[in-house]
C-alpha cells in the first residue's frame, strides 16, 4: 500500500485524502503548526488519516520510518514544510531552494524578471522604520498596490493613489501583526497597479510539463470603498484560441517558479501590455473551485494533482477540454446588519434552479455581517454550473436575490 502525506489538509487540501483512500492510498496529515487559526484546523477530518504528526513535536524520524511515496501541500502554510519533507524523505517534489518563490509575493516577482518575462516592478518593505524614505522615492502621479508578502487571497491588499495614500497603507498596515493563515505578516510590498481583467489559471506540473487544468475570469468591482470586491469568477473553455496568449505566458512563468510536481494556482492580469502575473501558489485553487471543476472539466484539477503526486503518467492532452460552463457568485454586504439565514422555503426554491449546486454562508445567523472590502469580508458565496451561459445569468441574479436579499 502506498503511504501519502498531507501537509496542512485543511481549504481544498482536505478534498486529497477521500479519492485517496478510495483508491486505496494510506494518508498521513503532517500539521506544520500547533499555532494554526482554528478556522483552519477545523478542517481535519481524523476518520481519513491513519494518522497525524504535529511538527512541533518533530516527527521526522517516524516520518522517516513510514516508506513515503509523496507528499502533498495542503494549502499555503504548507509550502515550505512540503519542500523539507520531499528532500527528507527522498522523494519527488519541489526544491527547498526555491520555496520563496512558491509563496512569498516578492520573490515571485524577482523569478519572472530574472527570467526575462513579464513581471510588476516591485518594493518590499520590512519595518515601519523604511517607510519615510520610501514614499519618498514614489510617483505621486501613480496608483499603487500595498499587500503583505505572505498573506493569502486579498487580505491586507489595499489600493492608493499617489505616495501621500501609500504612507496613510504604510503607517496602518498590520506590521508584526498575525494574517488569516495564523502566519506573522514577513512585511509589505508595494507594486504600480496594474489594470485589466484578471485571470487565474491553474495548472499542474509533472516533472515541469504543465497541464491547464482550468482557466476563469474574474469580476471585481469597486465598492465600499475598496477595488477588490469579489462580484464573480467564470470558468472559460483552456482550449480557446483567444487564451493561448494568457496559457503561453502562465506556463512559462510556473517553470520560472521552478514548479516540478503538483498543482499551481496563479492570478494573471490581462494588461495592455500583455498577460502579468500577480502571483502564484503551489497548492489547489481553494474554496469549492476543484468541486465545481468536476463538474466543468475533463480531466480535473484534483484528480490530475492526485495523479502527478502519485507519478502517473500526464495525459495526452495538454489542456483540460470544458464540458460545461461554471460561475461562482459572491455575496456583498454594504452595511453592519445582523445575518438572518433564509427560511426552508426559500432553500427549497433555491434547490430546484436547474443550475445551483450549492451556497455557503461564512457567518452564522446572529453575527453582524461585516461591511465586504475583499473576499476576507465577503460573507458568502454560491456555485453554479450549466452548458448555457444565459441559464447561469439569470440563476446569478435570482439566487443572490433569495440568498442574500
Amino acid at each position: 500500500m502506498k503511504t501519502v502525506l498531507i501537509v496542512d489538509p485543511f481549504s481544498t487540501g482536505k478534498l486529497y485524502s477521500p479519492l485517496l483512500n478510495n483508491q486505496g492510498v494510506r494518508c498521513i496529515a503532517v500539521v506544520s503548526s500547533r499555532d494554526l487559526p482554528q478556522h483552519f484546523t477545523c478542517d481535519l477530518v481524523e476518520d481519513n488519516f491513519a494518522d497525524i504528526f504535529y511538527w512541533d513535536d518533530q516527527p521526522l524520524d517516524a516520518l522517516k520510518a513510514l516508506s513515503v511515496t509523496a507528499v502533498i501541500a495542503g494549502c499555503e502554510t504548507a509550502i515550505y514544510l512540503t519542500d523539507y519533507l520531499t528532500e527528507s524523505l527522498g522523494v519527488v517534489g519541489n526544491s527547498s531552494r526555491t520555496s520563496d518563490l512558491r509563496r512569498n509575493k516578492f520573490a515571485m516577482q524577482k523569478a519572472l524578471e530574472e527570467q526575462g518575462l513579464r513581471h510588476i516592478p516591485s518594493n518590499t518593505l520590512k519595518s515601519p522604520a523604511q517607510i519615510p524614505d520610501f514614499v519618498a522615492t514614489l510617483d505621486p502621479a501613480l496608483k499603487y498596490v500595498i499587500k503583505p508578502l505572505n498573506s493569502a487571497a486579498t487580505q491586507g491588499v489595499v489600493f492608493a493613489e499617489g505616495g501621500a495614500a501609500v504612507r496613510t497603507a504604510l503607517d496602518d498596515a498590520a506590521w508584526n501583526q498575525r494574517n488569516d493563515l495564523g502566519e506573522i505578516n514577513l512585511g509589505f510590498i508595494v507594486q504600480p497597479f496594474i489594470s485589466g481583467p484578471e485571470y487565474v489559471v491553474d495548472m499542474v506540473a509533472f516533472e515541469g510539463t504543465f497541464i491547464i487544468a482550468s482557466v476563469c475570469r474574474y469580476a471585481k468591482i469597486h465598492k465600499n470603498g475598496s477595488h477588490f470586491v469579489y462580484e464573480s469568477l467564470d470558468t472559460l473553455d483552456p482550449r480557446s484560441p483567444d487564451l493561448q496568449p494568457l496559457i503561453d505566458y502562465a506556463r512559462k512563468a510556473a517553470a520560472a517558479l521552478d514548479i516540478r510536481v503538483g498543482p499551481i494556482h496563479m492570478e494573471i492580469i490581462w494588461s495592455d501590455a500583455g498577460p502579468v502575473m500577480i502571483e502564484a501558489g503551489g497548492r489547489l485553487h481553494g474554496g469549492i473551485a476543484p468541486q465545481l471543476f468536476q463538474q466543468v472539466y475533463q480531466p480535473d484539477l484534483l484528480s490530475l494533482s492526485i495523479d502527478s503526486y502519485l507519478g502517473r503518467s500526464r495525459p495526452d492532452t495538454a489542456e483540460a477540454g470544458a464540458i460545461s460552463q461554471g460561475r461562482i457568485g459572491f455575496f456583498c454586504s454594504n452595511e453592519n446588519r445582523t445575518f438572518n439565514a433564509p427560511p426552508l422555503s426559500t432553500l427549497q426554491s433555491v434547490a430546484q434552479d436547474s443550475a445551483y449546486c450549492g451556497h455557503k454562508y461564512f457567518i452564522t445567523p446572529g453575527d453582524t455581517t461585516p461591511v465586504t472590502i475583499d473576499f476576507a469580508t465577503c460573507p458568502g458565496l454560491f456555485w453554479l454550473h450549466h452548458p448555457e451561459i444565459s441559464q447561469l445569468d439569470a440563476s446569478t441574479e435570482s439566487l443572490r436575490k433569495q440568498l442574500w436579499g
